[in-house]
Formats: C-alpha cells, structure tokens, sequence
C-alpha cells in the first residue's frame, strides 16, 4: 500500500515535550483532541412519558457478537438520568445535511422540545427515538454503566438498525464538516 510508510510503526526518537512524564492538563488535551475530525451522532433516550438527548462524538463499537456499541456521556447531560431509568437509547449518525439536528441536540441549554422539533421522529423496538433519514441508527438496550472520570460509559446492545448510506457529518476543531472525497 503505497500511502502507508515503512516506517510507519516504527517508534520515532523525539524530545520528552513539556509535559513529559507528568501526564498533560485538561487544556491541553481537549486541544489536541479537538484536531481529529468525528462521526456526529445524536444519542436519544425516553422514559415515562419524558423525552432527551445529547450530541456524541465519542461512540465505537465494542463488540460484532453479541452487537454492542459504547457511548460516552458526559455526567452532567441532562440526557443521562433518563437512559440509566429508561434502560435504552438510541446512536443517530448524522448526514451532512443534519448539522441543524446537531447544533440543536449540542447546546445544555436548548429544551428537549426545541431539540426534537428538528427533524421527524419515530422508535423502533426500544422506543427511543430515531431520526428519519439519518446515516445510521442503532436502538440500543442498556446492558452496563461505568463512571469513569467525568463521563459515564455507557455499554448498549443492539437491537435494532435503520441505515441510509449517504455522506456523513463530521465534526473537528469546533466545527461542523462534510467529508470530501480523497483525491
């Protein structure tokens, strides 16, 4: 493969950097963070009649059998309590064209309602909702919960996919992006 170096697993002589040996602070590592480009996705939950969600970046599959994804939220996501208490949610990756879904599910103080009234809404076999025409959604039985730091790891099972196959949203450095063909 002519774009990988020989090299390229090869570990490479470089000076310790400033903080070296001493781990790095929360500033420095959400800035090196924020230069690798994510899928969006849009996590939702429901429980008793009440209805939430969050934007997430950091979701991966755990798992191909039994299908299992984790999520990362956030301790403080409003979202939170109702996924623990309702057992279930749901991963919506975004298209590119549904960065309006992404701001309006990104900001702490925008309300639930004003959150889902961008976009059409429905369940599948859990109930949370999943967005009509998103790149992919995976409804998702909780099956375990980790406090780890800041976030809550969240373990779900897959229950139930949708799949549409266009081009996904991505998000780096604070912005929204559409992916572009390699040349």
């Amino acid at each position: 493969m002519p774009w990988i170096s020989e090299t390229a697993n090869a570990s490479p002589e470089r000076p310790p950097g400033p903080s070296a040996g001493h781990g790095i602070c929360e500033a420095e590592f959400k800035a090196a963070m924020r230069q690798v480009a994510y899928s969006v996705a849009v996590v939702t939950c429901h429980h008793d009649g009440a209805r939430d969600g969050l934007a997430a970046t950091s979701i991966c599959p755990v798992s191909a059998h039994p299908p299992v994804l984790l999520v990362c939220v956030n301790g403080e996501a409003s979202a939170l309590p109702l996924i623990l208490d309702g057992g279930a949610f749901a991963v919506n990756y975004l298209t590119e064209d549904q960065h309006p879904v992404a701001r309006a599910f990104s900001s702490a103080e925008t309300d639930s309602d004003t959150r889902f009234g961008e976009g059409a809404w429905a369940g599948l076999e859990t109930g949370a909702p999943v967005l009509a025409g998103a790149l992919a959604s995976f409804d998702c039985r909780l099956e375990n919960s980790i406090t780890y730091g800041s976030h809550r790891l969240l373990f779900g099972r897959v229950v139930a996919t949708t799949l549409l196959g266009d081009s996904g949203l991505l998000y780096r450095d604070r912005q929204f992006r559409r992916l572009a063909p390699a040349k």
